[in-house]
């Protein structure tokens, strides 16, 4: 039988060489490389890949497919692209070369195979994921969804092809493949093939057809580094019921996972971006049957044909297992789930009374909620105390599925909790009554209730029986709501035990044992965070083009924040170890109070005549190191801060050339990204600064060209000797620029004398001295407010952001006021947004809060902590090469050899991904990107102090340089 059908459906793979394939990808598409082979079921498939040539998927067509194939796939292609399904470009070759290969087929004929080419996309298929999570369930059902979507109304000749992959084919398909199967195999799947086909058969008429890709799977969609999922192989396009491509990713999923919330999770996701009528709902469980009857025919009736195809092979017990566990859910209790995973009623022409007796009133209790503001999630029982304000005027409140407790959020950010919601909890008035919400079987468990109709089982826990045990009506009364505990509503499958009730952030949080209840309660479902991530992502690179940076390749969604925690849309809180912007914390109440009120009142330019303009400056001004500096004026940035800043130098002094310390960054507008010289900022800083831009060495101690304690007058040297030059070349400096703590190189503090000496040269020269402060000012050194004071130095021009507003736009410039005034003679200044009102009620907050919670001193303790047990750890991690910085502007720089210094930058890379897992934001700096910047909030506490020194210790165990 098998040899009689395998003209029509089996094909060996067309027999080509590795090398052979190379010379086609180079004399074909003019792409030169090594090729690897890949698996496939029928073709040839081969990765070209070689060094400084784009890399491509070559395919060589089995002999079967036609060029008639090849067009109707390219149009398939092209349809996908233009709904916005990604997939692999197809490669034009080379004119006027053939594209076929002559080869010899595994029986000695000759053959003429055809070539083509595709894009190569850079990630790795779904299947290669430790498990298939019900997120990645949803997306490749919507996947499903948006590929239906996109190929309705395309139309070709060869779009209705004898395949045997399309499922109006498939009883025909397993009745003549049978034969191939082991004997025990064979009459179950040529049963269970039958009864579906019957089922489908039956609905046929009122089935609509239109071209599907038809192997929307978790081996044929990829993953790339941002999160794109791309869809490859389209050789199994044909015209076949629109309802087979949902059945298709369906099937993939049941037999990856053995879940029904899974499979269920695919029709959700499908119906995102595709229509399905109920009689197609109808059909999917027969039709997911039919696929794994097919899948496990055709593995082992293509290993007849073609022994050696290992890719066939290893697939054999996967594609059999689709069919197992199909064929263990009854037709009946898989419709009723697939159903509510629509959205509908478990079974047709049915409405659910109300569990409460009405619609229960939402309780936001998710990480956005305003009602746990201001610290109130930390409060024990505030759950309870806003269910109980709410129930003042409604009859029932519940807190929905699936939605992540800000209230059951760890604030240790080392020990997460479970906080994402398995079950409804329903708080309603004392002795309120419960209702049979659907007809069925009642059986008690303790102060536990359960409803079973048709495997959908409805839990209810924390009540007492109302109702005796047995049948019982929709709308029946079956319970009243015990004093206490809300009552927590679950839904499972008959026969799956309960799940826990809350699981953390990264667990599954919809399974068997726990699914999504909304539908039979009456409460809207709320989004599934793990959806919304990883579409915030895409949505944030189409926003911002590929040049935004962003903290990590696949970041968190980050939502709220408080104090040095930052909090993700799954329920986790993260210590903040970056954060130097947010210097007074996330979420400070008395900042939030401050510009809400001005809010209220005015927010203009600073043309308009306001009292908190004045306020906010003379209060900047207690801070100044040294009276002749007594002028601030208000911008929007630290961009913006040192823009102006070399602007007023250059007017000030009637002169054009700035030196600028090497490795600095200092900004993005025109002016200061002209001083900026970090290489990592912008590799090619070096070769590209404008000619009134002239470069020094940055003053390394550690790393730089002098190095040591006493290397400061070696930097000062090389820079009188460049100044100098610069006066003979006629070509006077108007100013120098540096960080006093070297911030883009991980706070590094120049060498003794090394600012006070520079501030010296440039004077010496006519110039004028200006210190960026925008990192490391406003006491987050600890023992001095400014990075020049604790050089013992001061600038001429200071410039401020950041923390300023503490992320509120905000910065300054505090200068002279003859340096200001020499302005006038060129017109005067104006920012439309700095010195808003607003703004400065931004600033004297963050002032205020500085002062009244002492945090400069904060950062002077917890600094000095954080430097001892570096320190202890340095002694036990050879990588540890040096810790820099003061207060809380620290860098720990790692290396793979203290005496060469080599920096361990993927060492670096690795201990920052994996202290994300430990609940730690860091990230690397410097040129090298070998420093961990250590600059959180300055109320980070001694305790949270001590979870990072922890997370960083066990990390760097984890880390092998010898393996990276």
């Amino acid at each position: 039988m098998t040899e009689s059908i395998s003209r029509t459906w089996l094909f060996a793979r067309p027999v080509v060489a590795e090398s052979d394939a190379a010379k086609v990808a180079n004399e074909c598409f003019g792409v030169s490389g090594t090729a690897v082979e890949v698996g496939s079921q029928q073709d040839r498939n081969f990765a070209i890949r070689g060094a400084g040539e784009r890399n491509i998927l070559l395919k060589f067509d089995n002999a079967a497919t036609t060029e008639a194939d090849r067009e109707f796939q390219t149009l398939v292609g092209g349809a996908l692209a233009a709904a916005g399904v990604s997939t692999p470009a197809q490669l034009v070759p080379i004119p006027g070369v053939e594209i076929t290969h002559e080869t010899v087929s595994e029986v000695g004929e000759a053959e003429t195979v055809v070539a083509r080419a595709f894009e190569w996309v850079e990630g790795a298929p779904i299947a290669d994921e430790p498990e298939l999570r019900g997120f990645r369930a949803e997306q490749l059902g919507e996947l499903a969804g948006r590929s239906v979507s996109g190929l309705r109304g395309v139309a070709h000749a060869a779009a209705e092809r004898d395949i045997q992959w399309e499922l109006s084919r498939a009883l025909d398909v397993v009745e003549q493949l049978a034969d191939a199967l082991p004997l025990e195999r064979r009459e179950r799947c040529l049963a269970a093939a039958r009864r579906a086909d019957a089922a489908v058969r039956a609905a046929q008429h009122a089935l609509p057809r239109q071209v599907i890709h038809g192997d929307i799977t978790a081996d044929n969609v990829l993953c790339d580094a941002r999160g794109t999922l791309w869809v490859v192989d389209l050789g199994d396009a044909a015209m076949s019921w629109r309802v087979a491509e949902l059945a298709v990713t369906a099937a993939d999923v049941l037999g990856r996972t053995g879940s029904i919330a899974h499979t269920g999770r695919v029709v959700r996701g499908f119906l995102t971006a595709a229509t399905l009528t109920e009689t197609e709902l109808s059909v999917v469980w027969p039709l997911i049957v039919l696929r794994g009857a097919v899948l496990a025919v055709s593995g082992w009736s293509q290993l007849d044909v073609d022994p050696g195809n290992e890719y066939a092979r290893e697939r054999l017990e996967h594609e059999w297992e689709v069919f197992e566990r199909a064929c263990a859910i009854d037709e009946e209790t898989a419709y009723a789930q697939l159903r509510l995973a629509a959205g509908m009623p478990h079974r047709p022409d049915i409405e659910y009374a109300p569990l409460a007796g009405s619609r229960p009133q939402l309780l936001d209790l998710g990480i956005e909620s305003a009602e746990l503001d201001r610290g109130a999630w930390l409060e024990a029982g505030i759950e309870d105390r806003l269910a109980q304000r709410a129930l003042e005027t409604a009859q029932a409140v519940a807190a929905p599925f699936g939605q992540a407790r800000l209230s059951r959020v760890s604030p240790r950010a080392d020990v997460p909790a479970a906080a994402r919601a398995r079950c409804i909890e329903l708080w309603t008035a004392p002795g309120a009554t419960l209702v049979a919400p659907y007809a069925g079987e009642l059986t008690a468990d303790g102060d536990a209730l359960e409803l079973s109709d048709s495997g959908v089982v409805l839990r209810l826990e924390g009540v007492r029986a109302l109702a005796p045990a047995g049948s019982v009506l929709a709308g029946a009364l079956i319970a009243v709501a015990e004093s206490g505990p809300p009552v927590r509503v679950t839904r499972r499958f008959a026969g799956v035990e309960p799940a826990d009730p809350f699981v953390e952030f990264d667990g599954e949080y919809e399974c068997d044992g726990a699914s999504d209840p909304s539908l039979l309660v009456g409460v809207v479902p709320v989004p599934d965070p793990d959806i919304e991530l990883r579409s915030e992502r895409a949505r944030r690179d189409l926003a911002m083009g590929g040049a935004s940076e962003r903290y990590y390749l696949e970041p968190p969604r980050i939502e709220r924040g408080w104090g040095a925690l930052l909090i993700e849309t799954r329920g986790r809180a993260y210590l903040d170890m970056v954060n130097n912007v947010t210097a007074i914390g996330h979420s400070h109440p008395a900042l939030a109070d401050s510009v809400s009120r001005q809010l209220n009142l005015l927010n203009t330019n600073s043309r308009f005549l306001y009292g908190l303009y004045a306020d906010f400056t003379s209060r900047l001004l207690e801070h100044s190191p040294d009276p002749a500096l007594d002028v601030v004026i208000p911008v929007s940035s630290g961009s913006e801060a040192n823009d102006l800043a070399l602007r007023l130098a250059q007017v000030a002094t009637q002169r054009k050339v700035v030196v600028a310390a090497r490795e600095g960054y200092h900004g993005w507008t025109v002016a200061s990204d002209a001083v900026s010289t970090s290489a990592f900022d912008n590799p090619n800083a070096a070769g590209s600064r404008p000619e009134w831009v002239d470069i020094v060495s940055a003053p390394n101690s550690y790393r730089g060209e002098y190095r040591g304690p006493e290397s400061g007058e070696q930097y000062v040297a090389e820079l009188r000797e460049r100044l100098a030059e610069l006066v003979a070349e006629g070509r006077p400096p108007a100013a120098f620029i540096s960080e006093p703590v070297l911030g883009n190189a991980g706070g590094v503090i120049p060498p003794a004398g090394y600012l006070a000496g520079a501030y010296d040269a440039i004077r010496a020269v006519g110039g004028v001295a200006i210190a960026d402060e925008v990192q490391v000012g406003y006491g987050r050194l600890g023992r001095h407010f400014w990075g020049s004071e604790l050089a013992g130095a001061v600038p001429d021009i200071i410039t401020v952001a950041k923390a300023a507003g503490n992320a509120f736009p905000l910065g300054a410039v505090i200068t002279k006021r003859e340096i200001v005034d020499a302005l006038r003679e060129e017109g005067m200044f104006f920012s439309s947004s700095g010195g808003a009102p607003a703004s400065m009620a931004a600033g004297l907050a963050v002032l205020d809060v500085i002062r009244d919670e002492g945090l400069q001193e904060n950062a002077r303790v917890i600094g000095e902590h954080l430097v001892a047990e570096l320190a202890r750890l340095a002694d036990k991690h050879p990588m540890i090469g040096a810790v820099h910085g003061s207060g809380l502007y620290l860098g720990v720089e790692l290396v793979r050899d203290r005496e060469t210094r080599e920096p361990a930058v993927a060492e670096t890379r690795e201990v920052c991904e994996l202290l994300l897992r430990h609940g730690v934001i860091m990230q690397a700096t410097s040129e090298r990107q070998n420093v961990l910047k250590v600059k959180p909030p300055m109320t980070l506490t001694r305790e949270q102090a001590d979870v990072f020194i922890a997370a960083l210790d066990r990390v760097l165990e984890e880390v092998n340089s010898e393996e990276l």
